[in-house]
């Protein structure tokens, strides 16, 4: 039984190993009352499934943990958004099943500025990837 229990457990340590989330670019750089697409991929199956899909994206920023993004089984909650970004994330829906987030923020503010975290969890594993967003102000 420790054998079947240490294999199980390196087998999936493996499996674990080769699902990857990379975001396109570490950092950006915009002006407030702007917008940007923030970027990500991930491994995927042709066959996966939405029931298998866990994604949570959030920004910490100086006003603390923001949640831009959540999907649980397949389904986004879009109520966990944060209101200072309510109404202003918007999600490429067509892109998902290629294994790519992309997150429009549009009116950026100053207060946007933080590290970007998106977790995935699917069928085929876990792993998160981050990026960091500087937002200034508009110069007169």
């Amino acid at each position: 039984m420790k054998m079947i229990s240490l294999l199980l457990l390196i087998l999936s340590s493996c499996l674990c190993a080769t699902f990857v989330v990379n975001v396109t670019q570490s950092s950006y750089e915009a002006e407030e009352n702007h917008s940007i697409t923030l970027e990500w991929t991930f491994t995927t199956r042709t066959q996966g499934s939405y029931r298998d899909l866990f994604i949570y994206c959030e920004a910490n920023t100086d006003h603390g943990v923001l949640v831009l993004y959540q999907v649980h089984e397949g389904v986004e909650i879009p109520k966990s958004q944060d209101d200072q970004f309510s109404g202003r994330v918007q999600i490429d829906k067509d892109v998902l099943r290629e294994g790519r987030i992309r997150l429009h923020v549009s009116r950026l503010r100053t207060e946007d500025s933080g590290l970007y975290l998106c977790d995935v969890k699917t069928e085929d594993g876990f792993n998160s990837g981050r990026c960091r967003l500087s937002v200034t102000e508009i110069k007169d």
